[in-house]
């Protein structure tokens, strides 16, 4: 008994907990990012080379809206990211954004696996020293750590990437295009959590 008490000391449990609770933090902020519509926005949009401000439109991975002003008041439009992408007239190249989706289910489910780890690893019940040096150890924490960094990362070029070679030339439909209506330009990212009821 002594011996267990020797290899797992306070200390050890302190920074499991502190590994637990940024492992928690990192999956609640990369689920509501997830499900955010705000990853990218443009406050006003060009019509024939005038900025009116009436035409906006924000986005995130799976929903977004477009606000267009056809003359007769702005009028919005909700739409999916994943139907636009079937249908071929999407603002994202649907290789990346598969991409973006497989890097992040891979982040949340390391994310996930080193939260379980961590739990383990701060119950009385994982005593046993032959577990310190493997992936339920502590060190284990770690990999999971770094392994769902590398992915979210991963996820954040492929956005970065995606946004500089296509999104922010234009997010709008060939049709609204046709108007004269323009988002070259105007189009940012976006760190904004925006809770509506």
């Amino acid at each position: 008994m002594n011996n267990i008490i020797k290899t797992f000391n306070i200390g050890d449990r302190i920074n499991i907990f502190i590994a637990l609770l940024l492992l928690t933090l990192s999956l609640a902020f990369a689920l509501s990012s997830v499900f955010s519509d705000f990853w990218i926005y443009a406050d006003s949009l060009t019509r024939n080379g005038t900025i009116s401000e009436n035409n906006q439109m924000n986005s995130g991975l799976f929903h977004g809206i477009r606000q267009i002003d056809w003359s007769f008041g702005p009028k919005r439009n909700h739409f999916s990211v994943f139907d636009e992408i079937r249908i071929g007239v999407a603002f994202i190249d649907k290789h990346i954004w598969f991409g973006i989706l497989l890097s992040t289910g891979l982040g949340l489910l390391w994310n996930l696996t080193g939260i379980f780890v961590a739990l383990r690893n701060a119950t009385l019940y994982n005593n046993d020293p032959k577990n310190e040096r493997t992936a339920l150890g502590p060190l284990g924490i770690c990999l999971w750590s770094v392994l769902s960094a590398v992915a979210y990362g991963f996820c954040v070029l492929l956005f970065h990437y995606q946004f500089l070679t296509k999104i922010r030339h234009n997010v709008l439909l060939p049709e609204e295009n046709d108007a004269g209506f323009s988002s070259e330009n105007c189009i940012q990212y976006v760190f904004l959590y925006k809770v509506e009821s």
